[in-house]
């Protein structure tokens, strides 16, 4: 197997990874101010560093290669041009900004923030905000499912709603615009993280107790009764179950396999049709943090950072921050055919 190739990490914890639309650029955010732009066509060069008042939480690209979005702690959504270093702030939201979606399709940046609103932005426009929209709890995670147009928004107490995108590119400021679903997870504890599924069909949720979620968006009873859930991330250490939070999940562009990384210090590729795991990588030093495939599906990036759930590990450990891209992902992936 290929070795995993190493990239210069950020001081401090990785928060999000985010691919370019050709996969040739990864940007990460990090809790140490900044976001990262590693260029992948190459050998590994040290990155463009691009920094924050206070640590960055989530970041994306936009239409092209050379342009990021990025929020955080600051409260406040950047728009970078790569090309020029020029940052433009697009506006703010009254609490952390935690997750950034950029829709395509709509031309669209989506925000979701602790402060209970979900933002929506037209970074080409001289008063980018296009509409807030409140929400009944925190959000933690927002996921895009571009084949069906479905926005997914992940919110503290196991709120969840679901938002048509080019709904949300019409709305107004001022417009009560309701969502297509509220529902409540189908995990019993805190969602940790969350992705949809590359045909646009459902997602998967992953939460604190170990334990991942898979649903689906069709309100029919049919589709409703595939939905399940299982444990993972779990070890017994000296005759003790331990459960380790998912924090970072990742649907393969391709082959519509996922895989989920957990403070167990592993990654695990998932086949949800099947119900089975297919692939469990070596361990890792440290917590996965984030994970992201790139757009043509060859390789996953992996962060590794100390997630601050376990009070007993040491500095070695909260110190220890890796970046990772594993190359021929592919194979690793794809559903093996049904006897």
């Amino acid at each position: 197997m290929t070795p995993d190739t190493s990239l210069q990490p950020p001081s401090d914890g990785i928060s999000s990874l985010a691919w370019s639309s050709d996969s040739t650029r990864l940007l990460v955010a990090s809790w140490d101010t900044t976001i990262q732009l590693h260029d992948l066509t190459g050998s590994p060069q040290p990155p463009q560093i691009f920094s924050h008042p206070a640590a960055v939480l989530a970041v994306t690209f936009g239409s092209s290669s050379s342009e990021a979005f990025s929020g955080g702690l600051d409260k406040r959504v950047r728009h970078w041009d790569f090309t020029t270093g020029h940052c433009r702030v697009l506006g703010k939201h009254d609490e952390a900004v935690s997750s950034i979606i950029w829709c395509t399709d709509q031309k669209i940046l989506i925000t979701g923030s602790w402060d209970r609103t979900l933002r929506v932005w037209d970074p080409y426009s001289d008063q980018p905000l296009r509409s807030t929209h409140s929400l009944p709890e925190r959000i933690y995670n927002l996921s895009h499912a571009p084949a069906t147009g479905n926005v997914l928004v992940s919110m503290a107490h196991r709120h969840v709603n679901v938002y048509s995108a080019t709904e949300l590119a019409q709305a107004q400021e001022g417009q009560d615009l309701r969502p297509t679903q509220e529902r409540e997870s189908a995990l019993k504890f805190l969602t940790r993280s969350v992705a949809c599924m590359a045909d646009g069909k459902g997602w998967a949720s992953g939460s604190i107790e170990g334990r991942i979620a898979v649903e689906y968006f069709d309100p029919d009873p049919a589709s409703q009764a595939q939905k399940y859930a299982f444990r993972a991330h779990r070890q017994n250490v000296d005759g003790v179950d331990c459960v380790y939070p998912i924090n970072a999940l990742a649907y393969h562009p391709v082959f519509n396999t996922f895989a989920s990384g957990g403070s167990d210090c592993h990654v695990s590729i998932w086949d949800h049709t099947a119900k089975k795991r297919m692939k469990l990588y070596s361990k890792y030093p440290t917590a996965i943090s984030a994970l992201a495939f790139s757009p043509d599906g060859r390789k996953l990036a992996i962060g590794a950072s100390y997630e601050h759930d376990n009070a007993i590990s040491g500095v070695d450990d909260q110190n220890r921050v890796m970046l990772l891209v594993k190359d021929g992902v592919m194979e690793d992936c794809k559903p093996k055919a049904k006897a």
